[in-house]
Formats: C-alpha cells, structure tokens, sequence
C-alpha cells in the first residue's frame, strides 16, 4: 500500500512514484505544495510533497490503495552519527558540484582558447617579444587552476523528497484528518466527493471559484473544468436568491455549469443542475 504520512490533519505524499501512480491509475490529484529543486524561486510550478483532501484520503483508504501513518520521529532531534552522515553527505554533493562546475568551465575555455593564446602573443608583441611561443595545453591548465572552488553559499541546495532517517511510524484510521470527514457535513462531502469519483470524473478543490468541487473530464493539466459543484448539507434550510444568482452568474462567467449535490431522504445523493437563461419566454 501507498503511506501517506498525515500532519495536522493533512496527509502528504512524499514519494514521486506514488504520486505519479495516485496520478494515473486513480484520478487524485491534490495539490503540489513543495518547490522544485531544479527551479526554485518561483511558484508556478510546485513539487513534493502531494498534500490530499480529507475527501481523497478517505476514499483511498477505503478502497485499499492506501494507509495513513504518522511518523513518531518525524520531529526528532538527530543525534550524532546521524550528524555525521548528513555532513558527509553536504560534503558530497558540494564535491559533486565542484567537479561538474569546473568541467563546464574546462569546456567553455576549450572553445576559446584559440582566442586567448592570440591575445597573450598581442599583448607580448607589443612588449618587443616576438618569439616566444605558448603551449596550448600549458595555458589552459594555467586557467582551468584559477577556478575558485565552491563553497557552500554558493551551492545548490539538494531538497530530499524522502526522509534519510527510518522513520517510525503508527497506522492511524481517517477520524484523524482535518477537516472531518466523520461529521454530518463532512460524510455528506465525502459521499458526495465518492459518488463523483465513482462516475469516473476528475475532481480539484473548488475553492478558487467559490464552490467545493471543480470537475474536469480528463487530467486536469490537459482540460479544463466543465462543472462547478457545491455541496448542498440542509436540504430544507432556506438560502437567499442572490446566493443562487450570484453562483449561477459565476458559473457562466468561467464557462462552467453549476451544481448543487445534495443527499435526499433515502440516502442517496442527487444533483441540480442551474442552467442560466438571458431571457425567459
């Protein structure tokens, strides 16, 4: 089974294969919150970890894809051989990149070096030395010896996307996400949000359009939202006609249809769909 390791009621998913599985073969997509190591400072493409909906964790665990854990030592102090091996590993990579940042800069003085030993003959020509001759491969070396090393400033930082240390870890039950999927509302969301998945949509938050579910009628990076669904939990509560006009003017804003699911009296979950008119005959 795939873990995902819950804090604060939220559960990650920190392994890139078990988000590309989670990816195709059952339509969740959560939300990358991470930043990704190759592209940093930027936030229009996210990486690890996967933070799931309480609604796609539930229902990953009820159809036994998935566990949730929480990692007792996750907050631990490290002690000291643990210390140690994280130097070493700095260390490493300061190396590594070193190396690779010389290697580079060896490559771009190759393709210049016709240029430079010129410009040193020019330089002595116009010092009244005329015949001395100079080494190709002695100059470069002298170059290639001026390179400063690295130091860690300098560095790219190497964002883990898994713990070096084993982590100790408790299978918990769904009762500990946040928000709940236990409580009225929350178990009427969430049979909602299966009964969705279970005809086969795409499903994303709602909340940047004002609604609890966005559906999309493939992967969400390749289509665009078709349905605005907003969850109905009273079904004999009164509500303001300008919150229904104002949903349903949003709704044809974004070239989007609007629904309001709902659970009836039997149980089962029913939809409305509000289908906005300019003029009524």
């Amino acid at each position: 089974m795939i873990p995902l390791y819950v804090k604060n009621g939220v559960a990650y998913v920190w392994n890139a294969e078990d988000w590309l599985t989670l990816r195709t073969k059952t339509r969740m997509s959560g939300a990358l919150i991470g930043t990704v190591p190759s592209f940093p400072r930027q936030n229009d493409f996210q990486g690890l970890p996967l933070a799931l909906t309480s609604e796609e964790s539930a229902l990953l665990v009820e159809i036994g894809i998935c566990e949730l854990h929480i990692a007792k030592n996750l907050n631990d102090s490290p002690g000291e051989e643990e210390k140690r091996n994280i130097e070493t590993s700095e260390q490493k990579i300061l190396e590594e990149q070193n190396e690779a940042f010389k290697k580079k800069k060896t490559e771009q003085l190759s393709q210049k070096i016709d240029i430079i030993v010129a410009g040193k003959k020019q330089k002595l020509l116009q010092k009244g030395l005329s015949d001395v001759h100079l080494d190709k491969e002695t100059l470069l070396q002298e170059e290639i010896n001026k390179f400063p090393s690295l130091t860690v400033s300098q560095a790219l930082v190497h964002l883990p996307t898994q713990h070096s240390r084993e982590l100790v870890t408790e299978t918990v039950s769904i009762d500990c996400l946040q928000p709940s999927v236990m409580d009225r509302e929350g178990s009427i969301r969430y049979n909602i949000f299966k009964d969705l998945w279970l005809k086969g949509h795409y499903i994303t938050s709602g909340s940047k359009f004002g609604c609890d579910y966005l559906l999309y009628p493939g992967d969400p990076v390749r289509f665009h939202a078709t349905y605005m669904v907003r969850c109905v939990y009273d079904t004999l509560a009164p509500f303001r006609p300008t919150n229904l006009v104002a949903f349903g003017r949003l709704s044809v804003a974004v070239n989007k249809l609007a629904i309001l699911a709902f659970c009836n009296s039997f149980g089962k979950i029913e939809y409305q769909t509000l289908q906005w008119h300019d003029n009524i005959n």
